[in-house]
């Protein structure tokens, strides 16, 4: 079963850093690439790695970043860690600073106040101004010898120091974990809502385009019945002209007839006197040449 650090570390594993962060990164493992003998700035660097959880691009877990990345297993690199925060209270009395990371693994876990007086005493009792790790634990074991079972008040210390730390760390996850729920769970609801807005006007676009179909095909259907209606306009005149025509065309052949029939029945009756006249000169030749 996963533990609780291991849950929480998970959690962080799929999230993705920004610019800021990566650039960070890269000058803070530049650090630990070129200075793992440098404690101090190797142990600054892995602490911001660690509580900004820098490492979750690439890795589930710090421990599997640090065996992964440098070769070192958690321990190590929390020792690192615990160094330079050593260091942290040192630096600002004045005093010489350790040079090298067992110097100051036996203060680690002690509170500030011990960790400078203990410190300022190794370095009065060193022969070349700068104690050994040995040295240190030597006045550390003298302030607080072993009490039978096996663990001196100094473990004791360093113990609940650590349960605090873990615990500080915790909260701080959990709540860092609680924020980034919020920022995702406020991230897919601004989404969401962006969705739905696209589909309203989605939905607003189809809509109006139907409207815009049924009038552009309202259009073009009354243009059609236009032109069709044109154009049976256009054939009923053709056909009324044709129609007109015959009928002109009957009534001046009728006229043209009458007028003729006129003439012919004029010429005939001229032609019928004509005769008459012809007959009866005949007749009065033919009389005057039997009288003679």
């Amino acid at each position: 079963m996963q533990s609780t650090n291991t849950l929480l570390e998970t959690e962080y594993a799929i999230a993705q850093l920004d610019v800021a962060e990566r650039t960070r990164l890269q000058e803070l493992e530049s650090i630990v690439e070129h200075g793992l003998q440098t404690f101090y700035e190797v142990g600054k660097a892995l602490d911001e790695i660690r509580e900004h959880k820098l490492y979750r691009e690439t890795h589930k877990t710090f421990e599997s970043y640090c065996l992964d990345n440098w070769g070192i297993g958690r321990r190590t690199a929390d020792r690192f860690i615990a160094a330079a925060q050593v260091v942290e209270i040192l630096r600002p009395i004045g005093l010489k600073i350790p040079t090298k990371e067992n110097q100051v693994r036996p203060l680690t876990g002690l509170p500030p106040e011990l960790q400078l007086e203990i410190w300022q005493e190794a370095l009065e009792l060193s022969p070349n101004g700068m104690p050994t790790g040995a040295a240190v634990q030597r006045l550390v074991d003298q302030r607080f010898p072993s009490n039978g079972n096996g663990r001196t008040p100094k473990d004791n210390a360093s113990e609940v120091d650590k349960l605090r730390s873990d615990n500080q760390r915790l909260r701080e996850q959990i709540r860092e974990q609680n924020r980034d729920r919020d920022h995702r769970a406020a991230a897919v609801a601004s989404e969401l809502e962006q969705l739905r807005s696209e589909n309203r006007q989605l939905k607003t676009e189809l809509l109006q385009r139907d409207k815009d179909w049924e009038v552009r095909l309202a259009f073009e259907r009354n243009k059609i019945r236009e032109e069709v209606r044109e154009e049976l306009r256009e054939e009923l005149k053709t056909e009324l002209r044709e129609e007109i025509r015959a009928q002109l065309r009957e009534e001046i052949r009728a006229e043209i007839k009458a007028e003729y029939e006129g003439q012919i029945n004029s010429l005939t009756q001229q032609l019928a006197e004509m005769t008459n006249n012809y007959q009866a000169v005949l007749a009065r030749l033919t009389a005057l040449e039997g009288a003679k």
